[in-house]
């Protein structure tokens, strides 16, 4: 009997022995398993630490997300953003509202929209923090199942002469690339320097702002973040802002303090527009020995601005000053060739185009209409007894009724139309793509405005698409002229 009760037992107790025994080989692979990766991530780690302390390297490094390495290098450039980066909470806080650190921004942005990428990433920012100029890198690496994130800070402050350099050089650039447009736009080009200072750490708000003739100070370019964007302000002389000290004052401004420092002398103060505390740098743009406006530099925080960087903001200060003076100069010869082309092809008393315009005017426009099919409408103009105005009240009456018939004839036409001279009293109209019929209209539109001024006009109207030359439409008008002129007389 207790033979037959044994021989169970002796069977479950040795299938239990071998369901431990598998239990435990299991496990042990387990353990064996989590103490390689265990090996493997302190071999990282201790790879991380070597480099931090060889080369006083900054590291911060997540596995899948999970924070496992920190160094004391970070933290203090960390610190003196006042951040906390071993702070989950304050991390995620950072990624989701980066507008919010001016400073790194562009670095957030980026983490924030790489952080789910599978493969391999790279990159590098340089940046001014704490007076001191860091690059920093941000980089993901994928290995296996493992997605390792990391950020690593270098202190490049001895190379800042060579980035100095490149700094001017690139803004050079950017300027000569910018006022090499027919249309030069004041917005782009602040922008470019923007993303330049930006790129390198030495701003977080960029302004341009000009002195109008009316005593306005506009801010063509004005922007902190992408989405905060406030160019295009306009403030009044009763707004006696920083832009306006430094301008009415034509003096340099140094704000370590915006919260501290936003009174200015004699009634001048520092007009908020985020509730952030910056430091400010701002220069007055000064050519011809007078000050057009100001450039405005701004970083989040505390008196963030080395004595280098605020010689760097002299200079590219200097740099956009010349610029601007050259751009003046520039208008100016434009508006001079202008003026001499107007002179080339118009009238210098009536303003209408001259004779010469006209022939080429008309010859395209007639090669035109026929190509394309369309009518094109010549009108020939005499001012009726013109020679008897200027007997009876003179020569200076008389240029004033030819020049009143020109404007009349101007503000009645459409933009595509035109009115040439062609002689004493004579002018021709071009109507492009219009037939008779309704070029009829815009002439007697004319007249009825002419009667207001006591103005009288004989005219002749045809299709010069109907015509082979230039001289042939010149001989039918000017008989449709004289036709409507013998009737008159009659």
């Amino acid at each position: 009997m207790e033979q037959s009760l044994l021989l169970p037992f002796l069977i479950v107790a040795s299938s239990a022995v071998v369901l431990l025994t598998i239990l435990f080989v299991i496990q042990y692979k387990k353990v064996r398993k989590i103490q390689k990766e265990n090996e493997e991530l302190n071999n990282l780690l201790s790879i991380f630490g070597a480099i931090s302390n060889n080369y006083q390297f900054g590291i911060v490094t997540w596995i899948n997300d999970e924070l496992v390495y920190i160094n004391s290098k970070i933290i203090e450039y960390a610190n003196l953003l006042g951040l906390d980066l071993k702070s989950r909470e304050q991390i995620q806080l950072m990624l989701d509202n980066p507008e919010n650190y001016l400073t790194i921004y562009d670095i957030l942005k980026d983490i924030r929209e790489h952080r789910d990428i599978d493969s391999d990433y790279t990159r590098t920012w340089n940046k001014e923090i704490g007076k001191k100029y860091v690059e920093i890198t941000y980089l993901v690496r994928i290995q296996g199942d493992k997605k390792i994130r990391a950020i690593i800070t270098k202190d490049s402050s001895f190379e800042y002469q060579n980035i100095e350099r490149q700094i001017l050089s690139e803004l050079i650039n950017i300027i000569s690339s910018e006022l090499s447009k027919s249309d030069v736009s004041i917005k782009n080009l602040g922008e470019s320097i923007r993303k330049l200072l930006l790129s390198h750490g030495l701003i977080d708000t960029f302004g341009i702002a000009f002195l109008e003739p009316n005593g306005y100070i506009y801010y063509p370019y004005f922007k902190y973040v992408d989405d905060d964007d406030k160019s295009g302000m306009r403030f009044g002389p009763e707004v006696k802002n920083l832009t306006r000290y430094v301008i009415d004052k034509n003096i340099k401004v140094h704000i370590r303090n915006s919260e501290k420092e936003w009174v200015l002398p004699e009634g001048y103060s520092l007009y908020k527009i985020r509730g952030e505390l910056f430091t400010i740098y701002a220069a007055p743009i000064v050519y011809k020995s007078l000050v057009h406006g100001a450039v405005l530099f701004e970083k989040q925080g505390e008196d963030q601005f080395s004595d280098v960087t605020i010689n760097l903001f002299e200079k590219v200060a200097n740099i956009i000053t010349l610029a601007f003076s050259f751009l003046d100069v520039l208008n100016e010869v434009e508006e001079e060739r202008r003026k001499l082309f107007e002179l080339s092809i118009k009238d210098y008393l009536t303003g209408a185009y001259s004779r010469r315009f006209l022939e080429q005017y008309l010859e395209k426009e007639l090669f035109k209409s026929k190509r394309m099919k369309t009518p094109l409408s010549v009108v020939f103009i005499d001012i009726n007894d013109f020679k008897k105005i200027n007997d009876i009240y003179g020569h200076v009456y008389g240029d004033n009724v030819l020049k009143m018939f020109v404007k009349i004839a101007n503000e009645t036409i459409r933009s595509m139309d035109l009115i040439a001279r062609y002689g004493g009293d004579e002018f021709v109209i071009v109507l492009p793509e219009t037939g008779v019929e309704n070029a009829q209209k815009v002439i007697d539109r004319i007249i009825d405005r002419l009667k207001e001024e006591n103005i009288n006009i004989s005219y002749g109207i045809i299709d010069a698409s109907e015509y082979g030359s230039i001289d042939d439409v010149y001989k039918k008008v000017d008989e449709k002229m004289y036709e409507m002129k013998k009737k008159k007389n009659l």
